[in-house]
């Protein structure tokens, strides 16, 4: 009886110290993504959130450029699934919502990073809705670090999106009442293409206020119509990122389990 005490005790405490030594590198493949509208009342929305981590050499857009395929899929549609298909084989993936969020609003998903020594930058992306091709995302692959070499997370990251941080993809001619996603009555999939090019809204030199402003009012899928039209330093959206399980309060549970096994050895020695 008191053989068999001893090893389980002994088996606790090296389980528990094997769990200490590796609690880091485990941890930090696995990632909690939260996303948060920071729209008021009356504002826009944004589609689900891709997110891709890798190498750093994977870039979603370059402004002045035509957008991929898989890009205007999300900018004109809202719609991550080419971008998934795209991604695969880059690096880890996942998509944060299932529906528009409006003001308000927020989803969360866990990323699980496959090998974080080698896929350690972040890219994302989606739309800005209402609208014909707006999105938000980044065009650095290495904007957003969140592993270091040694593939230890180098979060919590907070990531603030605001009206400068909107583009408009030029794939789809801006006109609010034909075509354009998320208006009650209008046909996303009926537009003009425009052949542009990725261009800031906000910042790119194209005068985009009267179309913002044919925004105003229009009715949404969601409940309500738009009375606050994004500007410049507008706060849309907020991502945050965090390892699951936080790696310290998981340290700690095993360093105390460890402590307690090997106390449970040592008092049933000197009985």
């Amino acid at each position: 009886m008191h053989g068999t005490y001893v090893a389980r005790a002994r088996m606790l405490a090296l389980g528990s110290l094997i769990a200490l030594l590796g609690v880091r590198s485990a941890a930090a493949e696995q990632l909690t993504v939260t996303v948060q509208s920071n729209q008021p009342q009356g504002g826009f929305a944004f589609s689900p959130v891709w997110l891709g981590v890798h190498d750093g050499t994977y870039r979603t857009f370059t402004p002045g450029s035509a957008v991929t395929p898989e890009l205007q899929s999300i900018a004109e549609l809202g719609s991550p699934a080419a971008m998934v298909s795209a991604f695969a084989g880059h690096g880890s993936q996942a998509v944060a919502g299932s529906a528009p969020l409006g003001p308000g609003a927020w989803a969360s998903t866990i990323l699980d990073v496959a090998d974080p020594t080698t896929q350690q930058f972040l890219s994302f992306a989606a739309m800005v809705v209402p609208s014909n091709d707006f999105f938000f995302g980044n065009s650095d692959p290495q904007a957003f670090r969140l592993f270091d070499a040694s593939g230890h997370f180098t979060g919590p990251l907070t990531i603030k999106i605001y009206g400068t941080n909107v583009w408009d993809a030029g794939s789809e001619v801006n006109d609010i009442n034909f075509g354009a996603a998320f208006i009650v009555g209008d046909n996303a999939t009926d537009h003009v293409a425009e052949n542009g090019v990725i261009t800031s809204v906000f910042g790119g030199g194209t005068d985009y206020s009267s179309y913002l402003a044919s925004i105003d009012g229009k009715a949404t899928p969601y409940g309500y119509d738009i009375s606050h039209v994004i500007s410049a330093g507008d706060l849309i959206a907020t991502i945050t990122i965090n390892a699951v399980p936080e790696p310290a309060s998981v340290a700690m549970f095993a360093a105390g389990a460890a402590v307690v096994g090997l106390a449970a050895i040592r008092r049933r020695r000197r009985v």
